[in-house]
């Protein structure tokens, strides 16, 4: 989407996406970043890669994962 921007800008559109990192910030559950889906995405490393980065994305220099979660698996 931000790809898209580049090449038609929209002041109105980027304001959106820029203000959604803040707005997950504040609504993503902490469950995501726990132990709960550890066996669940233990044989898919994409999906935990993804989470991974979307957890330090939100957190920013924050501890993305609470200990025991993801960040040993990676």
């Amino acid at each position: 989407m931000v790809g898209t921007l580049a090449e038609q800008p929209s002041s109105r559109l980027l304001k959106h996406i820029i203000r959604a990192c803040d707005a997950l910030r504040g609504c993503l559950p902490d469950i995501l970043g726990d132990t709960t889906f550890q066996s669940c995405l233990r044989d898919d490393p994409m999906t935990r890669r993804w989470l991974q980065q979307l957890l330090h994305s939100v957190n920013g220099n924050r501890v993305a994962l609470q200990a025991g979660g993801f960040d040993h698996m990676l």
